[in-house]
């Protein structure tokens, strides 16, 4: 058992020696097998450098995320692994998922990026310039994704389930309750990786409404 973790011990610091300046990993974003992880810049900067996905030994950049997201920061981004090849990177803000990829790993190379957080967007933005824009022209189109972290037990928004990720995102235009044109939706769906396209899509749309002052 000691022989193993040092060992362990030793490939980290060799891992942790080849990361570039300015850039730190996330040990709980790494590859179950350890040979990926997603760096995150130190500190803060105007230029906003971007998060790397990376593999570790030998050092390669996979992958940029931006924008770039330093640990700690109001916003946050991390991984969830599906397998030593398959991760979703998702970041959040303060209400929500604020975006959301699946890179699919061959060595040291990406072999395919799914922008599914974009697709799902495009549904929520359909359903609100058909259901407000033709009544309210002048409204802003704003979608904003909400998670359900808080409530009691809250369906998880995406979920890998073999080859596929179900989903299960919900959308509001003026989340702290802002006054004026109010729009809601649900989308439960799966994102197929075969395919690379989003498929059996329920969208659920809210009732608009006009909140007052």
């Amino acid at each position: 058992m000691k022989k193993i973790l040092l060992s362990f011990l030793l490939t980290g610091s060799l891992w942790a020696a080849d990361l570039p300046g300015g850039y730190e990993l996330n040990e709980d974003t790494r590859s179950p097998d350890g040979r990926y992880a997603l760096l995150y810049p130190e500190g803060s900067s105007d230029k906003e450098p971007p998060n790397l996905l990376v593999q570790l030994k030998p050092y390669k950049v996979l992958a940029e995320i931006r924008p770039g997201v330093p640990q700690g920061a109001t916003m946050e981004v991390s991984t969830t692994w599906s397998g030593n090849s398959t991760v979703a990177v998702h970041q959040y803000r303060s209400w929500g998922l604020a975006g959301l990829w699946v890179y699919e790993l061959d060595g040291d190379a990406v072999k395919r990026v799914h922008s599914i957080l974009d697709a799902v967007r495009k549904v929520f933005q359909k359903d609100f310039q058909e259901r407000v824009h033709k009544k309210y022209p002048d409204e802003t189109e704003t979608i904003i994704f909400v998670s359900g972290e808080g409530e009691e037990n809250p369906v998880p928004e995406f979920e890998f389930k073999g080859r596929k990720v179900v989903l299960n995102l919900f959308a509001d235009n003026k989340p702290n309750l802002a006054p004026g044109v109010h729009w809601h939706a649900t989308l439960k769906g799966v994102w197929n990786l075969d395919t690379g396209k989003l498929e059996d899509v329920v969208l659920s749309p809210g009732e608009i409404e006009i909140r007052g002052e």
